[in-house]
């Protein structure tokens, strides 16, 4: 089933529109020399051919380095098969231009997994629906991220558990796992314990830990190829990814590869990558982001999806830091053809600091938890074309710096055309920012520069806002001369604006603070949008929409730290958000984290398809003070939502 779900998705990536150029070069007809890797025939002491193949990836990639270095380039097929190792291509003084490419014999088929198979489950004494096993791993806690946030424990954890390929969620004590479909473990007394999917034999059933947390890294090398492989179950810690390329490596191509179930991100460039091809690829489910860059130049991202990222993120009430579903940070001369971001909970596209020359077009980001595009202290320019942003932001959060359709943060030289932003709240165009300017630097040449936001061109778009609260335009930050700035480099024209129910669509704090203005006023402000109308566009949810792989939810907290006094109480909210076409009913419990005298009800106790709780915590006059991890859990069948966020009591 895994395979054949594999190559549906490969497929319909690959259907995308194709506008890209390529940025890597890489001649495979160079490849003279041919390995064959088979995870069930194959023998590492084997010459590699296609009768007596190689058993594991890793001995067909260091063959083929042999080979580089001795002038031949090699292709490396690697057959249908679960192949759990950790792959690494370094570079060497001895290394020769010639090509590597390791490629699957049907894309979709050849899987590196970073988990290893348990067996030997028993019935737990306490309770004849869970299982329980022994536990080796013993990982900890990842450690914090350097300069973000706290996080809660449950954010900087790596277990992951998959019986028969389905996902199970982690919970922090073995009184949180009330439903199939958890897992708890307990590192004190080494044991796991795990409440398996409904109608699961336990005796048959394939039970895979996540033990790996690297599954391959190319690091300094050249002209390689990887093509047509899943990569998946990476135990990861936050900030680290499953496929990573660094190390001045260049002339790269990841072609028709998946990226999907990790405990971080997905794949990642740094430290510098140049020219660079990722086409036709998918990066699904990643707990943190999908995708990730970090100082490279000349990428091109072309036919790729980053959906579903940052569910352990979002298990801590941690939307936001250094997650997205593409997150490029410092990418220069980039070319995006082609990008569909959605489901993600977090940012979509998150271009944070310094990126300069960006082209992107044919881009969908949409039902994101927080913004859809978002080009942040950026010097620009980011032009933005043929896209669509829709419908971001669809349950309230207390990061409430990164909502919108499109967001800019103190850049410049920022343009979206020929597009659509559709129902993204607070504010379909959406500035923020900090008063002055914020510092920067360009990686490449060391220039230093103030960045104000300002040289923001919307051309030929449509632009609809839905409901009374939510904005056209959105601006929280630009005053005095900040905005001068931003208005007398503004370009506006051929746009189509629009919201029936909020006709004072044009939120601008300076020079009209306390009020709102209309299509005219806007018009009149900005010297701006003569040649657009206030008028009702044609409806753009159809080109909107992106499929939902299988009915789902979000529960999002609303607040993501909350205080209470003894002998007080306090409420917090929880949205059950629906993905596709998720119809079920949910319940609420909780856990109080080891705090005595705190009680946790809920209005009303069950929601069926969506809605919000009002979660009430009430201390006791004699209740435990201190600062406690707070859960809230949700159920639906199998399906299982938990968000933990700290609870001071004092």
């Amino acid at each position: 089933m895994r395979f054949s779900q594999t190559v549906a998705i490969l497929l319909m990536i690959f259907l995308l529109p194709s506008l890209g150029f390529a940025q890597a070069t890489v001649n495979e007809s160079l490849e003279t020399s041919t390995l064959y890797v088979d995870a069930v025939k194959g023998n590492d002491s084997n010459p590699g051919t296609s009768a007596q193949p190689l058993k594991t990836i890793g001995a067909g990639v260091a063959a083929a380095i042999t080979n580089n270095q001795n002038s031949v380039g090699t292709k490396v097929i690697v057959n249908p098969g679960t192949y759990r190792e950790s792959v690494t291509a370094s570079s060497s003084s001895r290394d020769t231009s010639k090509p590597i490419t390791i490629q699957a014999a049907t894309s979709g088929t050849a899987i590196v997994t970073g988990a290893v198979q348990y067996t030997g489950w028993a019935v737990y004494s306490g309770n004849s629906s869970i299982y329980t096993n022994s536990w080796v791993n013993n990982f900890g806690l990842c450690s914090p991220n350097s300069g973000g946030p706290a996080a809660q424990d449950i954010v900087l954890r790596q277990e992951m558990v998959f019986v028969n390929t389905t996902p199970l969620t982690q919970v922090l004590s073995l009184g949180q796992v009330l439903h199939s479909g958890m897992f708890y473990v307990d590192e004190k007394a080494n044991q796991i314990y795990l409440w398996p999917p409904s109608g699961t034999n336990m005796t048959t059933g394939d039970v895979e830990v996540a033990t790996q947390p690297s599954l391959f890294s190319l690091q300094g090398r050249d002209q390689f190829v990887v093509r047509g492989m899943v990569f998946e179950y990476a135990n990861s810690c936050r900030d680290q990814a499953a496929v990573s390329v660094s190390g001045s490596a260049s002339n790269v191509i990841f072609d028709n590869d998946l990226f999907v179930w990790n405990n971080a991100i997905g794949f990642k460039m740094s430290n510098p990558v140049v020219n660079a091809t990722v086409s036709n690829v998918s990066a699904n489910h990643n707990g943190q982001s999908g995708m990730g860059a970090t100082q490279t130049k000349s990428i091109l991202w072309q036919n790729v999806a980053a959906n579903y990222n940052n569910w352990r993120g979002a298990q801590g009430g941690y939307y936001f830091w250094n997650s997205s579903g593409v997150h490029l940070f410092e990418a220069h001369n980039d070319t995006v053809s082609g990008m569909t971001i959605a489901y993600n909970q977090t940012h979509g596209v998150h271009w944070d600091t310094d990126n300069a020359n960006i082209t992107a077009s044919s881009v969908t980001a949409a039902n994101n938890l927080l913004n859809g595009l978002f080009v942040e202290v950026s010097e620009g320019p980011v032009t933005i074309d043929a896209s669509h942003v829709c419908s971001n932001n669809p349950a309230p959060h207390d990061n409430s710096a990164y909502q919108g359709g499109l967001e800019i943060r103190n850049s410049e030289k920022v343009s979206f055309t020929n597009g659509v932003l559709y129902n993204n709240g607070p504010g379909n165009v959406n500035i923020q920012g900090q008063k002055g300017g914020i510092t920067g630097s360009n990686w490449e040449t060391g220039q230093s520069y103030n960045l104000v936001s300002q040289s923001l061109t919307l051309q030929s778009n449509s632009i609809y806002g839905v409901g009374a609260t939510q904005y056209v335009f959105s601006d929280s930050y630009l005053v005095n001369g900040d905005w001068t700035t931003f208005k007398n480099t503004l370009i506006a024209s051929k746009n189509t604006w629009w919201n029936s129910s909020n006709t004072n669509g044009f939120k601008v704090p300076s020079p009209r603070a306390g009020s709102n203005d209309a299509f005219a006023g806007w018009q009149s402000l900005t010297g701006q949008d003569s040649s657009s109308t206030w008028a009702k566009p044609p409806d753009p949810t159809a080109s909107c929409a992106v499929a939902v792989d299988s009915p789902d939810y979000w529960l999002i907290a609303a607040t993501a730290t909350l205080t209470v006094t003894r002998g007080k109480s306090v409420a917090n909210t929880y949205q059950v958000v629906p993905l596709g076409i998720f119809n079920g009913k949910v319940t609420f419990s909780s856990d109080a984290g080891g705090a005595t005298g705190l009680t946790i009800t809920f209005s009303p106790s069950t929601i069926t398809t969506s809605g919000t709780v009002t979660v009430t915590l009430a201390a006791s006059s004699t209740a435990s003070k201190g600062t406690f991890p707070v859960t809230i859990l949700s159920n639906n069948g199998n399906l299982n939502r938990t968000v933990t966020i700290p609870v001071t009591i004092n």
